[in-house]
């Protein structure tokens, strides 16, 4: 054997594989670097772009989705509500239940001009099926009339007023006293057992940002993470987690989006 050619073979057997772990070590790293360095220029472009926010919430970790169905009051449930009477309305569903409740007070219930939302929470509480359920969302000026969407383990079910599929809607008169609302509620929520990682609330702008939904000069007011169906149906409902994102311009316009916290898919939507 010739063990000089064969040491030679092995010198430069030797040499392939160290410059073959150092092409892979320099590949890894770059990419490493270009990860970081992509984190960098997304937070610079929103800043270039004037587009701000604050506190972001934290990351997440597991999202999954829900499964709910729609829930029909009975008049036997109805009946045990003191001092309200039932509005018969077109959702009306047969002869002896109802997907919305319209129901108005035999006495206005006044409001403070302090602590209100504490003393919302306690009428809802004590006058609403369930209404501990239930959660400050957002005033509508508009109507004069405060709406409250149902909670799941804390987070919100998030749903345009007109999907009405989890709320509770409070008209006010003048006196800001509470004199009629309207109920809706979901039951038999369930957790899809599959669960993946959720993208963080910067991932979620980020995805409005590249989809220019977000103006130059805008500020991000709002992020809050949940679950959301922009496809309501008649019955049984599938929720996606998501995050619900509200910014407002340079011209002090508000404007409302949904972002699948699984699929970075955006929704947008108007409250």
């Amino acid at each position: 054997m010739d063990w000089s050619k064969t040491k030679t073979i092995f010198i430069l057997a030797f040499l392939i594989l160290d410059i073959y772990l150092m092409v892979e070590f320099y590949e890894l790293r770059g990419k490493s670097d270009y990860a970081i360095m992509q984190r960098a220029t997304t937070e610079e472009q929103l800043a270039a772009d004037g587009i701000v926010y604050d506190n972001l919430p934290g990351d997440i970790g597991k999202g999954f989705y829900i499964t709910a169905k729609s829930k029909d009051f009975t008049l036997d449930e109805v009946s045990k509500l003191k001092d309200q009477t039932l509005v018969l309305t077109n959702s009306k569903l047969s002869g002896d239940t109802f997907r919305i409740l319209n129901m108005d007070l035999g006495e206005p219930f006044p409001l403070p001009d302090v602590n209100e939302k504490s003393k919302v929470s306690q009428f809802l509480k004590e006058n609403v099926i369930s209404g501990e359920l239930y959660h400050y969302w957002y005033t509508d000026e508009l109507t004069n009339s405060m709406i409250y969407i149902q909670q799941y383990k804390n987070q919100n079910i998030f749903q345009v007023k007109d999907d009405h599929i989890g709320m509770v809607i409070l008209y006010l008169n003048e006196k800001n006293e509470i004199i009629a609302y309207e109920q809706s509620m979901l039951e038999d929520i369930n957790e899809v057992e599959e669960k993946e990682t959720a993208i963080p609330a910067l991932k979620a702008i980020e995805a409005l940002y590249n989809k220019k939904y977000l103006k130059s000069n805008s500020e991000i007011i709002q992020i809050q993470y949940g679950f959301y169906t922009h496809i309501p149906l008649s019955n049984q409902q599938i929720l996606a987690p998501t995050w619900h994102i509200i910014v407002e311009t340079d011209e002090d316009m508000r404007e409302s989006y949904y972002v699948n916290a699984l699929e970075g898919e955006v929704l947008q939507s108007a409250q």
